[in-house]
């Protein structure tokens, strides 16, 4: 059996085992002699011949005869003598021949007597007597066999081909000779083999088919174990080397893979495409989760702030008020400290005023008044203050302030416009500036 990987198909060619018939001293060379479809038998049937040896008894016969012609020709009984008993050794020894029997190694000898079965002999020489001859030689070597099977249908129904390999020896040559020939027991056992594949590849569906390559036969070894035991054959080993579907059934499995394999991959990139959308939509999320949070932190420090500024404007407003009635009670306490401080300011506008003589000072109606008020509460101070120092100290120049009364427009009951030169035409004096020390200052004219 040859098996076409390539094709997946199976070469038929179901004749394996055969049968030769050939002399037994010519066996041990048949049974590695390849027929024309490359077939070595299994059986040999030997062919019924003399044992005894051609060549010794000729020997003989040519030393007998030739010696008692010689003898009688010669007229010598002695060469007559010596013939004979020569002639008898080679006579003894073509018998003796004939008591030798060789079986070739690595085959069973079957011997017959009068046509019946006697027994089963190994490789050796054995020493029979003519009348037990060697009938059959049978093989012990391991034997393989082939077991194509074509369209063995499947569970799902798909015709597939399997091929397995069965090596088998033959355990009893008794059986396996008597009870069918070998060509016979090749077509027995090719239908149990394929009977007992096809009922395998019946039970499993066509996806498993590419699988029984490695499946384990063990059962199977035993159901064909069962099958040819009565043929006195051993199975040692089922090895499956070929199982496929049809050709067209193994390209649309092919195609549909395909596709699968095409709808998976699209699908994960699907899949992928969804995670990246997810992934970005998460992200978007968590940015405006973050920008929220940012807000909400940013509008709740507001919110502190705004509370912090509040109790700060608060505190401030408490501690103004606070100020402001201390500074009440002050006021109502130190009524002339506070004059004395009211008068110092009007002081000191009006001497900027005065040097200023571009300026335009715009009074009330009772502005002039009051400047002139001023002057003369400062000089009374200064003088009560100067006539309290005297008694520990030296006497302090004194400030003479004349203020005439001020040229007011003839309008009454608003504001007058008044130019600087005529106030200080009616403010003359010098002011004691006590910072200083006796520097006086002197209110200069207007220009």
């Amino acid at each position: 059996m040859a098996v076409d990987q390539s094709r997946g198909a199976i070469a038929p060619d179901y004749t394996q085992l055969t049968s030769v018939r050939v002399p037994l001293d010519q066996a041990a060379d048949a049974f590695v002699t390849q027929d024309a479809s490359g077939r070595t038998p299994i059986v040999v049937l030997t062919q019924r011949q003399n044992r005894i040896s051609n060549i010794p008894f000729l020997i003989g016969v040519v030393i007998l005869v030739g010696g008692i012609l010689w003898g009688v020709l010669a007229g010598n009984p002695l060469l007559t003598s010596a013939a004979i008993p020569l002639s008898l050794v080679f006579f003894v020894l073509a018998i003796f021949r004939s008591f030798l029997v060789r079986i070739p190694e690595g085959a069973y000898g079957l011997l017959q007597r009068q046509g019946k079965y006697l027994r089963t002999i190994e490789s050796e020489t054995q020493i029979l007597p003519p009348w037990i001859v060697v009938s059959h030689l049978v093989t012990r070597r391991i034997i393989p066999f082939d077991v194509p099977v074509n369209e063995a249908p499947t569970q799902d129904n798909v015709r597939s081909s399997v091929q397995a390999l069965v090596t088998f020896t033959i355990s009893d040559p008794y059986r396996f000779v008597y009870s069918v020939s070998a060509s016979d027991f090749d077509q027995v056992f090719q239908a149990a083999c394929q009977n007992t594949m096809r009922a395998m590849v019946r039970q499993i569906s066509s996806d498993e088919v590419n699988n029984l390559t490695r499946q384990d036969t063990a059962e199977l070894r035993e159901v064909l174990s069962n099958a040819s035991e009565p043929y006195g054959v051993k199975i040692m080993k089922v090895n499956i080397i070929y199982a496929q579907p049809p050709a067209d059934f193994v390209r649309s499995q092919e195609a549909r893979q395909l596709a699968m394999l095409q709808q998976v991959e699209q699908a994960e990139q699907q899949a992928l495409t969804q995670r990246k959308q997810t992934d970005a939509e998460a992200l978007a999320r968590q940015a405006v989760i973050a920008r929220v949070e940012r807000e909400r932190e940013e509008l709740q420090l507001q919110i502190q702030q705004a509370e912090m500024r509040k109790h700060v404007t608060e505190l401030e407003a408490e501690v103004e008020e606070l100020r402001l009635a201390k500074l009440q009670e002050r006021l109502q306490k130190y009524r002339q400290a506070a004059e004395w401080e009211w008068a110092g300011e009007q002081l000191g506008v009006a001497r900027g005023l005065a040097s200023n003589t571009h300026a335009v000072v715009q009074v009330g109606s009772g502005g002039a008044t009051d400047i002139a008020h001023a002057f003369l509460l400062k000089d009374i101070l200064q003088e009560k203050d100067t006539q309290d120092n005297t008694r520990t100290a030296t006497p302090t120049r004194k400030t003479s302030v004349s203020i005439e009364p001020p040229v007011l427009s003839s309008q009454s009951g608003g504001w007058h416009r008044v130019p600087c030169h005529a106030l200080h035409g009616r403010i003359r004096g010098t002011i004691d500036d006590h910072a200083s020390g006796d520097h006086a200052a002197e209110v200069r004219r207007c220009h």
